[in-house]
């Protein structure tokens, strides 16, 4: 195998981006450090070419514009692989949009793939075999220098990228399916990082707290405030300082010994045991929470509503048995909702989708069948 370029100075980055910028078809991915750092970022990117990979190192190289130009330069086509987290995370850092994308994920899921992770699709379309490494997933991709292991298998997901895609589009383009995909991919570009919840609400969140009574929210809201403060300080996953399992059980046990509490850390109650008595004391004693309370809606399903969107169900369950496909491609769960309550005026949602849910391509496959069933329905 040719040595892989791990690219660590600004020089030599813009001399690759130069060059980039003239390919027609580029592959990229990413690694960055969620299961180490309190705040994730992207610390490694890979971009792939016909003939070449290359290591972008963005600790190191801090002017990425050049980057962001050619990922939103629509004359050059992006492949990735379940591209949501990655174009999440350059929007995030960097503020970077990407035009022409094609997610080799979404293709393949498109031809029946049930197991679409990109070392089974490799395997299933081109007889490609790389090597997948739990620990170097779940490695710091922050730390440096980088392995010659962690290169071999950063390098690995773009390497094969283009000839993935292009096996793909041929399969696709058979099948009739290519502007299907297309049009997913498409909407896949829009950027939908969504900033998190500042952590005075973010305690909500947390799993099983809607079984708590407003005195022990009170009290996991300060628990929770207490582990982030404590994981910003050691800048670590604040699941690394607390679980949600050990949060719940001090909030319903607040007057427990902190030194016996389950899963809590003798290092923590060592390091931070007063900090944690006195976010409990505060919990105990402050003005409790109450959770905002539900708009009440009345109940719109009835019998004859339920016994439709069964009826469309099974209309889109048989449709994607008959395409080798995962039935909810085809239809969105929330369109076949409002197909069933609306009793007139559906017309309208199989062929304008004011909602934005119901793609264009699924109405031109699809909405002549549901229309007559929705008829006799």
């Amino acid at each position: 195998m040719n040595q892989i370029p791990v690219i660590d100075n600004q020089t030599a980055w813009e001399q690759t981006a130069s060059t980039l910028s003239n390919e027609t078809i580029l592959c990229i991915d990413t690694e960055s450090n969620s299961l180490h750092a309190f705040r994730e970022c992207i610390c490694l990117i890979q971009i792939g070419t016909r003939t070449e990979s290359f290591l972008l190192d963005p600790l190191v190289v801090k002017d990425l514009s050049s980057l962001g130009k050619i990922m939103a330069d629509a004359n050059v086509n992006k492949v990735l692989h379940g591209s949501d987290y990655d174009l999440r995370c350059f929007y995030r850092d960097y503020g970077f949009n990407l035009n022409n994308l094609f997610d080799t994920e979404t293709a393949a899921r498109f031809l029946g793939s049930r197991s679409p992770n990109l070392a089974s699709v490799l395997e299933t379309f081109l007889k490609v075999v790389i090597p997948k490494s739990q620990k170097l997933q779940r490695s710091n991709w922050a730390l440096r220098p980088l392995t010659p292991e962690a290169i071999t298998y950063a390098a690995g997901d773009v390497q094969h990228l283009v000839a993935l895609a292009e096996a793909l589009r041929q399969r696709l383009t058979t099948l009739g399916r290519l502007d299907w995909v297309l049009e997913e991919c498409q909407r896949m570009e829009e950027p939908r990082y969504q900033a998190p919840d500042p952590p005075e609400t973010a305690f909500l969140k947390v799993k099983g707290s809607h079984h708590l009574m407003p005195r022990e929210l009170t009290i996991l809201r300060e628990i929770y405030l207490f582990r982030e403060l404590e994981a910003e300080k050691r800048n670590c996953p604040p699941f690394r300082i607390m679980s949600s399992e050990t949060m719940l059980y001090l909030s319903q046990s607040p007057n427990s010994q902190v030194g016996e509490v389950p899963g809590l850390s003798p290092r923590l109650v060592q390091r931070r045991g007063d900090e944690l008595r006195m976010a409990l004391e505060r919990g105990a004693s402050g003005p409790e929470f109450r959770r905002p309370a539900r708009s009440s809606r009345e109940n719109p399903w009835t019998p004859a509503t339920r016994e439709r969107l069964a009826t469309l169900k099974q209309w889109r369950n048989a449709r994607g048995e008959s395409l080798d496909l995962d039935p909810a491609l085809l239809w969105p769960a929330r369109s076949l909702e409002r197909l069933a309550l609306k009793t007139d005026g559906w017309v309208a949602e199989l062929h304008e989708d004011s909602h934005g849910r119901v793609r264009a391509w699924q109405r031109r496959e699809f909405s002549g069948d549901l229309e007559q069933l929705l008829e006799v329905a």
